[in-house]
């Protein structure tokens, strides 16, 4: 009986032994518990008044970026209206230039045409008056013409009764007929060359008035046709002077828009690229996490 008691007291205070292990165990457990939720506690707090700092300053930072934004969005909207307002001036000088410079180009078209109008009557004048020369002259020569014609004529007949009284004086006196043949030839030789000379002379005469009033008509030919050239270079000149004024007007035009146009795109391009180098926080949750 003492062993089996023994046995059974031994068992008993292990069973109390191992009840009292794992006492300290679950107590153990319990304060290691306790510790872990206060730390997760003051962890959670931290975090929460880190999250709080981060969106203030979030908050902050968006109200600066949006006072920026609108601060530049201002001055953007003045420099556009300045812009705005420089361009539509720029386009009244343009246009009162243009039409300044149709207006001048209008009034020298008419005068121009009245001058190629005053010209082609005086052309036409002088051609009148050089065709109504050249027919007196034709008809000057056609009347010499006729006039050689009537003393050719007069000449052949004269030759011809003059040769006939010689035929009948040859006939009559047979015997002078050699003398005053010899003497008949002369004359007649001598006949016909004063008359090739009186001739040669008519004919040089009326030659030299022909070529004389020929080189007049194509003196006044010319002369008429250098005046053309020149009206037609002044034309010329004044059309290329005029179209020369127009394209650097516009060129001064097209200039002005495009260095508005580059500022413009430089000012935007500044603005695009000042916003772009801000970086944006997330908003944090301020609803706290549960532990796991």
């Amino acid at each position: 009986m003492s062993l089996i008691d023994a046995n059974v007291q031994t068992l008993v205070l292990r069973m109390d032994e191992r009840d009292r292990i794992d006492a300290e165990r679950r107590a153990e457990r319990a304060r290691l518990e306790a510790e872990w939720r206060e730390q997760q506690r003051a962890e959670h707090a931290r975090l929460d008044a880190e999250r709080a700092e981060r969106y203030r300053l979030e908050v902050e930072q968006r109200e600066e970026i949006r006072r920026e934004r609108e601060r530049r969005e201002a001055e953007s909207a003045k420099e556009r209206e300045r812009l705005e307002a420089e361009r539509k001036h720029a386009e009244a000088e343009s246009k009162k230039e243009r039409e300044r410079l149709e207006a001048e180009s209008a009034k020298e078209r008419e005068r121009l045409e009245a001058e190629r109008k005053q010209a082609e009557a005086d052309s036409k004048k002088e051609r009148e008056r050089l065709e109504a020369e050249y027919k007196k002259a034709d008809a000057e020569w056609r009347q010499t013409q006729a006039q050689w014609h009537q003393a050719e004529l007069d000449e052949r007949k004269e030759r011809q009764r003059v040769e006939a009284e010689l035929w009948a004086e040859h006939r009559r006196q047979s015997a002078e007929r050699q003398q005053r043949e010899v003497e008949r030839q002369r004359e007649a030789r001598e006949q016909w060359v004063e008359y090739r000379r009186m001739e040669a002379e008519r004919r040089a005469e009326v030659e030299k008035r022909l070529d004389e009033r020929f080189d007049n008509m194509d003196r006044h030919y010319l002369e008429i046709k250098a005046d053309m050239k020149d009206l037609k270079k002044t034309v010329i000149i004044t059309a290329i002077t005029a179209s020369l004024a127009t394209v650097f007007g516009v060129a001064a035009f097209n200039a002005t828009l495009l260095s508005g146009m580059i500022s413009s795109f430089e000012s935007g391009k500044t603005t695009a690229r000042a916003q772009g180098g801000k970086t944006l926080l997330p908003i944090p949750s301020l609803r706290p996490s549960t532990p796991d």
